[in-house]
């Protein structure tokens, strides 16, 4: 059933799958006997809607309910599990039915292929990534909260580039092209090849969905090739010569964040090592609030959707999606800046008088400029 996925989604639908076994196995109950509203119980237990022997009993009770997105990942995998058992005749063919009865329609962008509905899949709203403000960042480069060099060039890379975690985990040397006119030919820039890679020794993997190779001179070539800047580029120096280089010794892989001191010195850094060091750096810089790093990407890409003048062609392309659509309908929403100068404008052009007497002269002052 898993071997149509990817290496990746593989790992997510079988964490899944393993979940939704053991909801078997607590009830007692086998794929024949399951019916559409067994499994309507089973997603609500996940999405911490239901109660009772079919909803919370086999899940840990510490374990925080899934969101509408995760939710849909394992709608997936539940259609696609039963579905599988239909030509063992292990599974009700009413259930069959039901979980097939959806209109097909053709995706769009990578995909390109008929996909049905599932009656499993939560609804979900409409996707509106949460905006990192210039004030949490600023905050972030105040003196004493970045505490290592390497921090200071993730932040740094993350905002600057909007790369996602796995692949800033996933870079290795020869991936990075810090010159003009690199021999790799492929953009004149400084630039960078997102590998999507599968034996990194920090398990990181990157969303790449172009192939890449090493070329005959042993340059990687092709993969999401992403331009950087100069501050990327001298954070990047700057951890090689003060925290790199005296571990060097202890390094026996090619990731290029490592950790810099203390017992595991050289070896490579997991993605959740850059959640928890977020972490300590918002402690640090008190900020009451929890940074993720896909929210820099969110930022980077919302930030260069408004200076290229809205083009998602552009956005599109420079952050490796196939589908311009991906960028007006998700990263788009927060390029409000526009709007919200538009919407000034409206709001000082109206026969409204000011409700605050204390706002009547500075409208007076923008309406005689």
């Amino acid at each position: 059933m898993l071997t149509r996925y990817g290496t990746s989604t593989q790992e997510t639908y079988a964490y899944s799958l393993v979940d939704h076994l053991n909801w078997l196995h607590v009830n007692n109950r086998s794929p024949i006997s399951i019916t559409l509203d067994d499994l309507r119980r089973y997603m609500k237990g996940v999405t911490g809607q239901a109660d009772g022997i079919f909803g919370v009993a086999w899940r840990d009770p510490d374990k925080k309910p899934l969101g509408a997105s995760a939710a849909g990942n394992v709608a997936t995998m539940v259609k696609a599990y039963y579905l599988s058992l239909e030509a063992t005749g292990e599974v009700r063919p009413d259930l069959v039915k039901a979980l097939t009865a959806g209109r097909s329609f053709t995706g769009q962008g990578r995909s390109k292929r008929s996909v049905e509905s599932n009656p499993l899949a939560p609804r979900k709203g409409s996707r509106r990534p949460r905006f990192l403000p210039n004030e949490v960042v600023e905050a972030l480069f105040e003196p004493g909260v970045l505490t290592m060099a390497r921090d200071v060039m993730i932040v740094t890379w993350l905002h600057d580039s909007g790369l996602r975690v796995g692949g800033l985990c996933g870079l290795r040397f020869c991936d990075l092209h810090l010159t003009r006119h690199h021999p790799c030919g492929q953009r004149a820039d400084p630039h960078v090849h997102v590998v999507g890679r599968d034996d990194n020794p920090n398990g990181a993997r990157a969303k790449s969905y172009v192939a890449a190779e090493p070329s005959k001179d042993g340059y990687t070539v092709d993969g999401v090739i992403r331009a950087v800047s100069d501050d990327m580029i001298s954070t990047f120096y700057a951890y090689l010569l003060d925290e790199f280089h005296p571990v060097q010794h202890l390094v026996d892989h090619e990731q290029i964040l490592v950790h810099p001191a203390g017992a595991t010195a050289g070896a490579a850094l997991h993605t959740d090592g850059v959640r928890k060091m977020l972490g300590r750096a918002c402690r640090r810089a008190g900020l009451d609030i929890r940074v993720l790093p896909h929210a820099f990407r969110h930022k980077a890409a919302a930030g260069l959707y408004a200076e290229s003048d809205f083009n998602p062609d552009l956005v599109a392309q420079e952050f490796g999606w196939a589908s311009p659509s991906m960028v007006t309908e998700v990263y788009g929403k927060s390029a409000n800046r526009e709007a919200m100068k538009h919407l000034q404008r409206a709001w000082n052009a109206t026969a409204r008088p000011p409700t605050e007497p204390y706002l009547a002269p500075s409208r007076a002052g923008e309406a005689n400029s």
